[in-house]
């Protein structure tokens, strides 16, 4: 792996221990009953009870995804997982790759654009794997600079240019995310509704959706529908 330099915008760290490369484990299928057939979309069901922050991968190869504090790997559409062995009490958001090295980021960082837009990045990569997720090391002697790679969250662009954003509405007087909205005009609808995480786009120009769990209801009648385990939405078309 050749040298990264890395910045550090805001740091997000509690503690660190390293557990042996060789200690992983395979998942019991997860049951994703009715829910994978959609006609618009394939739902892949995390392996834990918590929301899906990031992917990154194809899902027609490899995915990986992290839900915060740990990184799985699915080779078979979620069908079954491979748990890395990123065991650190530090929040993980998503994914990038530098030449044959997967990086993962440990902050997100809030930053208002000209349009005064709130974009949320994913930013410090401090762990790095070589191969494709299974097993991480920590970054030593790091020269930070401000061309270190980051993930935008909240927004992705398709190869031809089109813009698609988490959209948000204000409720109780917070903002929190409505679905995802192109630069077109358009709205996208999942089949239920979610705490949208992130957005990605693979080479093949498929959507990628991270999710919450699905819920049901709002305010004080809020409850997950069934089950805290997140969803990863990924678009059977590529989009325009």
């Amino acid at each position: 792996m050749k040298p990264i330099l890395l910045a550090c915008l805001s740091i997000f760290i509690l503690s660190s221990c390293q557990k042996d490369k060789n200690d992983i484990e395979i998942q019991n299928p997860v049951e994703i009953e009715t829910q994978i057939e959609n006609p618009d979309w394939y739902i892949v069901t995390a392996p834990d009870a918590r929301p899906i922050e990031g992917v990154y991968g194809d899902i027609d190869k490899s995915l990986v995804i992290t839900t915060g504090l740990k990184i799985y790997k699915t080779d078979d559409k979620g069908k079954t997982w491979t748990t890395g062995n990123y065991n650190k009490p530090i929040g993980i958001f998503s994914f990038t790759e530098v030449q044959d090295t997967l990086l993962v980021f440990n902050t997100k960082s809030y930053i208002s654009n000209k349009a005064k837009e709130q974009l949320i990045y994913a930013t410090r990569p401090s762990f790095y794997s070589m191969d494709k997720g299974i097993s991480w090391f920590p970054y030593e002697n790091v020269t930070f600079t401000e061309k270190d790679p980051r993930v935008l969250l909240n927004k992705a662009v398709t190869a031809a240019g089109t813009e698609y954003k988490i959209d948000q509405v204000e409720i109780g007087g917070s903002l929190e995310p409505s679905g995802i909205v192109t630069s077109k005009g358009e709205k996208i609808n999942l089949p239920q509704n979610h705490q949208i995480n992130s957005l990605y786009f693979d080479k093949k120009d498929r959507l990628y959706v991270s999710a919450s769990a699905a819920f049901c209801g709002g305010g004080n009648s809020f409850s997950f529908c069934k089950g805290e385990n997140g969803v990863l939405y990924v678009s059977k078309l590529s989009k325009k």
